[in-house]
C-alpha cells in the first residue's frame, strides 16, 4: 500500500494530536479536522493539510469535506478523536443546553465527518474507520450523564457502520480509552466533581496513572492497518483494566 490519506479530527491536541503525529511519521498524508486548526505538526508541512472544522456544525463539515476532496485523491483512513469532557450534574442538573452541546460534538460530530468522508473511502484497498469512544462509553460515571450517552452512542455507530459499509470493503472500529493524560482530563479534575472522579480513577485504573496519548494512538494504528483486516465493528478497550474489574 502507498502511503495513506488520512483524516483526523481533533488534531491538534490529546489523543488526536498522537494519532496524527505517529500518522504523520510513518509517511502519511493527514487532513486535521480541528476548531483551531493553525500548524500544529511543524516539520510536516508537505504532507499535514490543518482544515478549521467544528464537527457539529454540517456546513463547517461540509466545507472540510471540500478541503480534502481539493488535497487528496481519497480517503483511506478516517479517526474521529474530536471530543468534549465536562461534568454537568445528574440529569436533573444538565441543562438542555448542556445534553445538546455534549452530542452534537461527541457524537453528532462523528456522523457528520463519517457521512461526508466516507464517500471519498469507497473502492480504497485497506479503507478504515476508527472511532474513539470511552470506558464510559462501556460503563457509568458520576455526575456526567450527556457523556456516558455520547459515548455510548458511539459504540452504537461503529457496529451499525460496520454492518453497513462491510460491502464497502470500509472496516469500522472503535477504541474506549480510560483516563488518558491529555488536557481535557486536566481541565475535567479542576472541578468538584472531577476530584471525585479522580480518585475513582485511582481505584479503577489498574495501573493507577493516566495512559500516555501515544499508548491510544498505537492501538487506532493497529486497528487501521492491515493486522486487524478480520477486525470490524470491534470495541477495543485500552483503559488499563477499568472495566475488567
Amino acid at each position: 500500500m502507498t502511503a495513506p490519506n488520512v483524516v483526523v479530527t481533533g488534531a491538534t491536541s490529546g489523543i488526536g494530536r498522537a494519532v496524527t503525529q505517529l500518522c504523520l511519521a510513518t509517511g502519511a498524508r493527514v487532513a486535521g479536522l480541528d476548531l483551531g486548526a493553525g500548524a500544529a505538526h511543524p516539520g510536516y508541512e508537505e504532507t499535514y493539510v490543518p482544515l478549521a472544522a467544528d464537527v457539529s456544525d454540517e456546513g463547517s463539515v461540509s466545507a472540510a469535506a471540500a478541503g480534502i476532496r481539493t488535497e487528496f485523491d481519497g480517503v483511506d483512513w478516517l479517526v474521529n478523536c474530536a471530543g468534549i469532557g465536562g461534568y454537568t450534574g445528574d440529569v436533573t442538573e444538565t441543562s438542555p443546553e448542556s445534553w445538546r452541546r455534549t452530542l452534537e460534538v461527541n457524537l453528532t460530530g462523528a456522523y457528520l465527518v463519517s457521512r461526508a468522508v466516507l464517500p471519498l473511502m469507497r473502492g480504497r484497498s485497506g479503507a478504515a474507520v476508527v472511532h474513539v469512544s470511552s470506558q464510559y462509553g462501556m460503563v457509568g460515571g458520576a455526575g456526567f450523564p450527556a457523556y456516558c450517552a455520547a459515548k455510548a452512542g458511539l459504540i452504537g455507530l461503529t457496529r451499525a457502520m460496520a454492518v453497513d459499509h462491510a460491502p464497502d470493503g470500509i472496516r469500522v472500529n472503535c477504541v474506549c480509552p480510560g483516563p488518558t493524560d491529555t488536557p481535557m482530563l486536566a481541565r475535567s479534575g479542576r472541578d468538584e466533581t472531577g476530584g471525585r472522579e479522580a480518585e475513582r480513577v485511582r481505584e479503577r485504573n489498574l495501573f493507577g496513572t493516566p495512559a500516555p496519548p501515544q499508548d491510544v494512538a498505537e492501538t487506532i494504528a493497529f486497528l487501521l492497518g492491515p493486522g486487524s483486516a478480520s477486525m470490524t465493528g470491534a470495541v477495543v478497550p485500552v483503559d488499563g483494566g477499568w472495566t475488567a474489574g
